[in-house]
């Protein structure tokens, strides 16, 4: 069960007026609000394939091994985005032990690249990365991308992600925790609600590998 506090819902990636598919990777309602079993639909691109999908928005920062990653050069490979931070105490931990739960159910060659692209740019550097990933045993499976606060700003603006200071304890941070799943040509075919089973995560990072 998820704690009280319940992440900012998702804005729009961008306008697009084309209609919509229902993609086959499972997800559920955030908060447990909806059918675990039911497929997410996302935006139809013009001129796409027969299973259109919406391409990722940009990222390009430094990770906390101090190693640039750019999301346009990954593809080949599958990856998951989230947007996290270490500091927090309810939905990123419950996050981290599902993932390291699917982890475990997929060889090594199957894990998709986990990015966790920080909401908090004050307080996430790369000491804390480190103590998150130790403490959730997820060293080797969460790759936390740190920057500036106009580096960050500039992705969460593209992904239409609003990090915001609770007001009632301003050391927590609301913000979006579903994870963006994106095929190995770079286009987002999933949305995962903090609410995912690991093992439909694992299922749906096999047939997000064949796209």
């Amino acid at each position: 069960m998820l704690p009280p506090h319940r992440p900012r819902r998702l804005r729009p990636l961008a306008p697009l007026a084309l209609g919509a598919v229902a993609l086959g990777l499972v997800v559920s309602g955030c908060g447990g609000g909806g059918s675990t079993n039911a497929a997410v639909t996302l935006p139809q691109v013009a001129g796409a394939d027969a299973v259109p999908a919406r391409p990722a928005p940009p990222i390009d920062l430094t990770d906390q091994y101090g190693k640039r990653i750019d999301l346009a050069k990954l593809k080949g490979r599958s990856v998951l985005v989230a947007f996290l931070y270490t500091h927090c105490t309810d939905l990123c931990p419950i996050v981290a032990g599902k993932l390291h739960t699917a982890y475990a159910n997929l060889s090594k060659s199957e894990r998709p690249l986990f990015l966790a692209v920080s909401v908090d740019p004050v307080r996430d550097t790369p000491a804390s990365a480190a103590t998150f990933n130790k403490r959730h045993r997820t060293v080797g499976e969460i790759d936390w991308l740190l920057g500036s606060r106009a580096e960050l700003e500039a992705v969460w603006q593209a992904w239409g992600v609003k990090p915001e200071h609770n007001a009632k304890d301003p050391e927590e941070i609301e913000h979006n925790a579903e994870i963006f799943a994106i095929d190995p040509q770079g286009r987002i075919r999933a949305l995962y609600p903090p609410s995912f089973k690991p093992e439909k995560l694992a299922e749906g990072t096999r047939a997000l590998a064949k796209l």
